[in-house]
Order: C-alpha cells, then sequence, then structure tokens
C-alpha cells in the first residue's frame, strides 16, 4: 500500500488532518505525520529528521506520497530525500496538493489499492471539485485512468436510487472506492449522463449526487461481475448509512429561501419567518459598518503578527466571556474559529509579504467569508455573518475604533441589513419588540439568538430598508414573515385580530402553568425547571416550574476568582431549595473542566478538553475540590429534604461507587447518620447508554443530557459549526440513546428525566412521550408552552 506521510509546521493541525484520514479510510490508510519542532516555546516548526523518519515507518515497496504545508516544510522535505538512502528515496513522490484535501483523496486512493501514480493524480486535483463549485477554471488533466473512457457495450451496469440523507458525500464516495478497489474491471459512476471513474473519490465527489437522485454503476472487463455484485451489496447497505436511511431520516429539499417568500402584497414587504408574534411600533434603522484599513506603513514582520495576535487574544477572550451565557456555544464557536491555525498561518504568510496587519486580516477573512457565501448548504452559507462578525470584531481591536452601539429609548422595530450575533447579545429586550433584517438567514446564529429571546423576527425582507424610515410605525408578524408598512384598515384590524389570539394563547399557557400537564388521553409529565442560581428561581416558580430538573452550580465557582467556602455553597443550596417547598431540587455537581476553566482553580490546557477532565474525573481526581461540595449538600439536604445531587459525565459503575464512597466519608467526617441523599447521573456519555442496565442498580435516576449526548453520539463538537449539521438531537442514533436509557431506568423502577435543550422543544414533545419519557426539565421561560403542547397530545396506544 502506498505510504501517507503529512509534513506540517503545527503538529496539532496535522493530527487534526490524519485524524480525518483515519475516519475517512477506517483506519485502512499506511499514513505518518511530521510535525512541528521540539521546543515548547515556540513549536512550529518542521524537522528534516522528522520527516526522513516518517517516510521510513511507512515506506514499502509500493512507495510514498508526502504533502506539505507552507514553503519551509519543502526545504525539510527535500532535505530529508537527502538522507535516506537510493532506494528508498526513488519511491518518494512529493506533491504540491493542499495539505487537508489532498491528504484525504490521497489516503482514500492509497488505502484502495492504487498504484501510487493514481494516489499522485487523486491529490494532485483534490480542489477540483471546490474550484468548480466557485466557478474557477480547472485546470485540463492528463489523460486519465482507466474506467474514464466511454462505457463498452458489453459493459454490466446497475442503477441506484441514493436515499442517503446528504447524498453520497465524503464518507459513502470513500466507501465506493474502497469496495471497487480489489477489482481490475473499468468501473464507472454515472448522473445525469456525465460518467466518471468509481476508483477515484475526488471524481465522484464533482458528480454531486443529492439524496433520491439516481445513479448508474458499469464495470467492464473480467471481473466486472463481481465488482457489480460488490456495488449492489454496498448500494443495499445505502454505501455505509443503512441506519440512517432505514429509520427514515431525510433531509428536507432544500429550497432556495427566496422561493419561500411570498407574492408581492399590497402595503407589506414578505420575507421568511424566523419567530413568531405580531408587533407594532416605530422603526429603528441600524448600521455596523467594518473599520476601515488605515493607510500606514508597513513596520516589520514580527511586529505586524504581535499586532494581529494581541487583536485576536482581546477577542477571543471576550468570546470565551460571551460563551458563559445563554446560547453562549454561538460564541463558543466563534472563539474556536479565532483559534483556527490556518487562519493565523495565512495571515502570517501575508504579512510575510509586507502586508499591514490589518490588510492581512481583512483579505483573509473576507476570502473565508466568501467561501461559506458560495457554500452549496445553505446552513453554510449562512455562516458567512459569523465570519463577517468575527473579522470585524478583530478589525475594530486592530483599529481602535469605537463600535456602533444599538440605543433604542422606546419600544421599537429594529431594522437592518442584517445583525451579528455581537449585536443581538446587547440587545434590550424591553425596548426591542421585533426585529426585521433584509439578509440574514432562517439558521444564522443572529436568528436563533432572536428566537432565545423571544422576539419575533422576520429575515430576506428586501426592500425594508429603502421603503421604511426611522419613526414611521410599522407591524412585524413573525408568523407569515410579512413587514407591514402601510396596511389597509382591513388588514389593521385582521393584524390586531390576530395579535390578540396570539397574546391570549400565551396568556392561557401562563395561566395554566401552575395546573399538572396531563395528555388528552390520560398520560401525566413533570415540568421542572433548569437553573443557574437564585436569581433563576422566582421566574421558574411563575412559569409553573415542579421542582428543578438541573441546577447548574458552575456559577458560584465562575463568578469568583476564588473558590466558594464550604458555608456559602450551603446557604445558596438550602436557600434555593426551601424557595421550592417540597418540589425536587436536583444540584449538578461541579461541572467544568478543561473546555470551561475555573479562574480560582487554574487546571492545565488538554488538547481535547471535551475527552478529558471534566465533570466527575476532574472532581474524582481533585478530591478536595469536590468534598468541599458535597459537604454543603449533605448538610442542605439534613435540612431540606427535598434535595437531590446529580453526577455529571459518568461513563461506568466504578465512577459511581467512588462518588458513593465519597459521600459516605463526608458524611462520616460531618458526624451525620445516613440522610439518604438520592443520588443519580447525568447519561450524557454513550459509554452510560450501553452500562445503563448496570449502571441503574447503582443510582436513584436518570437524567439525559441531550446537548453533550449528541455531541458525543454523533463525534461532532456542538461548538463548531462546521459540523454543526451533525449536532441534531433527532439523529436516529441520538433517539435510539435515548429510547435505550429509558428502557434501562424503567426496568429497573427509577425515574428518568431529560434536560437537554430537546426537553423543551414542543417539535420533540410527542416523540419523547412515546419513548416513555415523563420528566421535563427546560429553561423556565418555556414551560408554560410546553405544558400546553402535552394537553394538546393524545398519544396512540396498542
Amino acid at each position: 500500500m502506498v505510504g501517507i506521510v503529512v509534513v506540517s509546521h503545527s503538529r496539532l493541525l496535522a493530527e487534526g488532518v490524519a485524524e480525518l484520514a483515519t475516519q475517512m479510510t477506517q483506519g485502512k490508510a499506511n499514513l505518518a505525520i511530521a510535525a512541528g519542532v521540539d521546543d515548547p516555546e515556540n513549536p512550529i516548526g518542521t524537522d528534516a529528521i522528522a520527516v526522513m523518519g516518517a517516510i521510513e515507518e511507512v515506506c514499502d515497496q509500493d512507495g510514498v506520497v508526502v504533502l506539505m504545508d507552507l514553503g519551509s516544510a519543502l526545504l525539510s522535505t527535500e532535505m530529508a530525500l537527502e538522507l535516506l538512502d537510493d532506494d528508498t528515496r526513488e519511491r518518494v513522490a512529493l506533491v504540491s496538493a493542499p495539505i487537508v484535501e489532498g491528504t484525504m483523496a490521497a489516503s482514500v486512493a492509497a488505502a484502495a489499492g492504487l498504484p501510487i501514480e493514481a494516489v499522485i493524480a487523486e491529490a494532485t486535483s483534490a480542489l477540483d471539485v471546490k474550484k468548480e463549485h466557485l466557478g474557477e477554471e480547472v485546470a485540463v488533466e492528463a489523460p486519465q485512468e482507466s474506467g474514464t473512457a466511454d462505457v463498452s457495450a458489453e459493459a454490466l451496469s446497475f442503477q441506484w436510487l441514493v436515499k442517503n440523507p446528504h447524498g453520497i458525500h465524503a464518507r459513502p464516495a470513500a466507501a465506493i472506492v474502497g469496495c471497487l478497489a480489489p477489482f481490475s474491471s473499468d468501473v464507472q459512476l454515472e448522473k445525469a449522463g456525465q460518467k466518471v471513474s468509481a476508483k477515484s473519490l475526488n471524481s465522484i465527489a464533482k458528480l454531486g449526487v443529492r439524496c433520491d437522485e439516481s445513479i448508474v454503476f458499469y464495470a467492464s472487463g473480467h471481473d466486472a461481475e463481481q465488482a457489480v455484485a460488490a456495488f449492489t451489496q454496498l448500494a443495499n447497505q445505502h454505501f455505509g448509512e443503512a441506519e440512517q436511511v432505514a429509520k427514515g431520516v431525510q433531509t428536507e429539499p432544500e429550497q432556495p429561501e427566496e422561493a419561500v417568500i411570498a407574492n408581492e402584497i399590497d402595503g407589506a414587504l414578505a420575507g421568511i419567518s424566523v419567530n413568531g408574534g405580531i408587533v407594532t411600533a416605530p422603526a429603528v434603522i441600524f448600521t455596523q459598518e467594518m473599520p476601515a484599513v488605515p493607510g500606514r506603513d508597513f513596520t516589520d514582520a514580527d511586529k505586524e503578527t504581535a499586532k494581529v495576535r494581541e487583536a485576536i487574544a482581546e477577542v477571543k477572550a471576550h468570546l470565551e466571556a460571551q460563551s458563559k451565557l445563554p446560547h453562549g456555544e454561538i460564541f463558543a464557536a466563534h472563539a474556536m474559529m479565532l483559534a483556527d491555525p490556518e487562519i493565523a498561518a495565512k495571515v502570517e504568510a501575508e504579512i510575510a509579504e509586507q502586508v499591514i496587519a490589518e490588510q492581512a486580516w481583512f483579505d483573509v477573512m473576507m476570502a473565508l467569508a466568501e467561501q461559506y457565501k458560495s457554500a452549496e448548504s445553505q446552513y453554510m452559507r449562512e455562516r458567512e455573518a459569523d465570519v463577517y462578525d468575527i473579522c470585524r470584531q478583530v478589525m475594530i481591536a486592530l483599529t481602535g475604533e469605537t463600535p456602533k452601539a444599538i440605543t433604542i429609548n422606546q419600544p421599537s422595530v429594529l431594522l437592518a441589513r442584517d445583525l451579528m450575533p455581537s449585536d443581538v447579545a446587547g440587545l434590550d429586550k424591553s425596548k426591542v419588540v421585533a426585529i426585521c433584517l433584509s439578509e440574514g438567514g432562517k439558521t444564522s446564529h443572529s436568528a436563533i439568538l432572536a428566537r432565545a429571546m423571544g422576539i419575533p423576527a422576520v429575515v430576506k425582507v428586501q426592500g425594508c430598508l429603502e421603503q421604511v424610515n426611522v419613526g414611521d410605525e410599522i407591524t412585524v408578524d413573525g408568523f407569515s414573515g410579512l413587514l407591514w408598512f402601510a396596511p389597509s384598515e382591513a388588514t389593521k384590524e385582521e393584524l390586531a385580530s390576530k395579535r390578540h389570539e396570539w397574546l391570549a394563547a400565551q396568556e392561557l399557557a401562563l395561566q395554566n402553568a401552575q395546573s399538572q400537564a396531563v395528555t388528552q388521553d390520560g398520560i401525566e409529565i413533570h415540568a421542572l425547571a433548569n437553573i443557574g442560581g437564585p436569581e433563576d428561581v422566582e421566574a421558574a416558580l411563575a412559569n409553573g416550574a415542579e421542582g428543578v430538573g438541573l441546577f447548574r452550580t458552575e456559577f458560584l465557582f465562575q463568578e469568583s476568582d476564588e473558590l466558594p467556602t464550604e458555608d456559602e455553597q450551603y446557604a445558596v443550596y438550602k436557600q434555593i431549595a426551601a424557595a421550592f417547598g417540597d418540589k425536587p431540587i436536583t444540584i449538578r455537581s461541579l461541572d467544568v473542566g478543561g473546555d470551561k476553566p475555573l479562574a480560582a482553580y487554574p487546571m492545565p490546557e488538554e488538547e481535547n478538553p471535551f475527552l478529558g477532565q471534566r465533570g466527575v474525573r476532574l472532581c474524582l481526581k481533585h478530591e478536595e475540590l469536590f468534598a468541599t461540595q458535597l459537604r454543603a449538600i449533605l448538610r442542605a439536604h439534613a435540612e431540606q429534604p427535598n434535595i437531590q445531587l446529580m453526577i455529571p459525565m459518568i461513563a461506568n459503575v466504578a465512577e459511581v461507587r467512588a462518588v458513593k464512597a465519597l459521600i459516605a466519608k463526608q458524611r462520616t467526617q460531618l458526624g451525620m447518620a445516613d440522610t439518604a441523599l438520592p443520588v443519580g447521573i447525568m447519561i450524557e456519555v454513550p459509554a452510560a447508554v450501553f452500562n445503563a442496565d448496570a449502571l441503574a442498580q447503582e443510582v436513584d435516576f436518570f437524567s439525559i443530557g441531550t446537548n453533550d449526548l449528541t455531541q458525543y453520539v454523533m463525534a461532532a463538537d456542538r461548538g463548531n459549526t462546521e459540523v454543526a449539521e451533525l449536532v441534531n438531537y433527532f439523529e436516529p442514533a441520538v433517539i435510539k440513546a435515548i429510547e435505550l436509557t429509558i428502557q434501562s431506568a424503567n426496568k429497573a423502577g427509577i425515574s428518568v428525566s431529560m434536560c437537554g435543550e430537546m426537553a423543551g422543544d414542543v417539535k420533540a414533545t410527542e416523540l419523547l412521550l412515546k419513548l416513555g419519557l415523563r420528566k421535563f426539565s427546560a429553561s423556565s421561560t418555556l414551560l408554560p408552552t410546553l405544558k400546553q403542547q402535552v394537553r394538546a397530545l393524545e398519544l396512540v396506544t396498542s
């Protein structure tokens, strides 16, 4: 098998590329990396000796393909070649392919057993798909490998209707290449008259096969019959995605948002509904400009680079602070984008060409924004606004300009071209009663934040900034996606009636909030609140919370530069529990770690904090930190028996037993009798799902944390916009994990609740009830609507 070597200045970058290639080939690629230098203070660089070692590690009779990132990586690799023996050197090929796309394509081709010439061809054409999509010219290729000529008359064929939710994307394409590698026949794949080699990952990707599109597979040669049989078997398994298809997971046909916009209406402008509601108020128009690149002279590369790094660090710190707010994952994702080493490398490469810091940053980020803007997926196109927002914030830090604030003195409808997440986060909900944007999108982060704040919102309202003046009284119909600037008297009456119905429904939900939620066929559920501290208690009770399903204790630890004492924690726990009377209060033990650091308790950074010392792992490792909290909870429980303890990030029985032993130890030190403090766990690690039967024998209750469970089941960081489409709790694998957890809890006779975002999503309520969930814990503002949704349902029972 052809070996693949990745040479990079950054070890983290090389490891990430290698991880992608390993996943793509299911570990079949023979791959090594040579990245970074052994200098903790200055780890960026390349080492010829390391490159030589990597080549020797993967080299066999089939040869080695080497991919490099920046200029000096090539120099180090050429020096490594001089150090190799003649026989090895002759089998090494250096390619100019892009390090990420090139490595993916080369690894798939190599894992499929293709010769080194085909591997090189795949690597060097790795950007062709992206270039074609962006309308860039693609170089004419050399004569292609067998399989791309016209189909012979004797060729066998097989037709297939693709049902994969995302079509033939990278993973199914890699499965096809791997499946066909053993066959010598010419094999081709056709869609709508376009034929490509079925042994080329890049060529298959160029077809752009989507769900519900038909493809034809052709094979000609002495083993054509076997090739067709192998392809047929793979197709019947939906190219490795049989479970998703069998569960009926289909992406809705994505129509252009423009197609959703209604026909022209007299007196109104049509857009896309983001959040329901009908509001009439004066218009306020907001514009936020990108700071201009200053006309200054270049200093030197080191100073310019330092300037960019300082600006990025400043903005990153601000974003990390915002990440602790509701829906903070949006800002956490922005912070992660700022930490992208490829962005930094491109900016520094521009600076090396004597471009000033501001211009280099602006150029790199605008190029990235353009890539998102041209993406095929609507969701990815809407990430352009996030890139623009990040660019603007760093430009403000670089130039020292004062960002324009949104100042509104009375309840108003806010109009803008688009709003950045940083703009929306600072809005005063009492003053901004609705939002209307001429751009934006339904899944843009500003839209998500508007929904979270409960603000009626409409986007893609073309002409709203031209036809509406500051101070004009306008009406936003968030249900229909309409902005009314000159409604007739009859329309005004109709809108007033709809607004009355909307407010009445909200009022009814609030009025019934204190009543039990029971379905039409008599199934009763419990609605609990997620809270962060004493300040959330009043709203939870007002919205009908029947207890607390999740009390995040992190706020006690994150608000101060010093750790809270046992007495301070005890007082807060007792205060909150007393406010709820005999209703259950579930206190989650400290859930921090490498990705959520504590200023008062510094811990070393981890390369992969989501899989590191988090939650119970950190608490058990730092016993005194944990013991102080346990003592406070035990003391509070002795006076408020409605308190129960929940442990996050549990993966196995040993961890539960270690926690219970520590509780017993603290109880003994406090001189307490066994007060039978109920102890439960969060189910958010896939191992806990598989261990649920055993874990249920050790604990008093389960609580399903769908936010982390989803990201771990789908192996997709919920703060990473690049994989946001995978972070979906309606994925069949996540639903199955929830179902198994509920079954294990019911079998053991313990209670099970859900405290993740899914619990408050009324689109999921019926499904969760059918799976057997009877306890829902959500943000308190969602509870009245959740209860109303339950009352409207009648479950089909057999």
